[in-house]
């Protein structure tokens, strides 16, 4: 495991994100909390399949910004 990419402010989210080593390849947890709250974090391993661990990163911030802004619109 690599550093961990973090993304501060998406749509008052904090994302998260790890690259982990899967069968040669590398997928990415992710960790989405909203700002100011005490509300549990929502974590996935997303299944980037990718050849480095940053490019799994970049995959899964692209993922992560998207289920944001799908939750964020849902919430209003």
């Amino acid at each position: 495991m690599g550093p961990v990419l973090i993304e501060s402010g998406s749509r008052g989210y904090r994302i998260e994100v790890n690259a982990v080593a899967a069968d040669g390849r590398w997928n990415a947890d992710v960790r989405l909390r909203r700002l100011f709250s005490h509300e549990k974090p929502h974590v996935e391993l997303v299944s980037c399949d990718k050849l480095s661990a940053e490019h799994a990163e970049h995959a899964a911030v692209i993922w992560a910004r998207r289920w944001v802004d799908l939750t964020a619109d849902a919430t209003r």
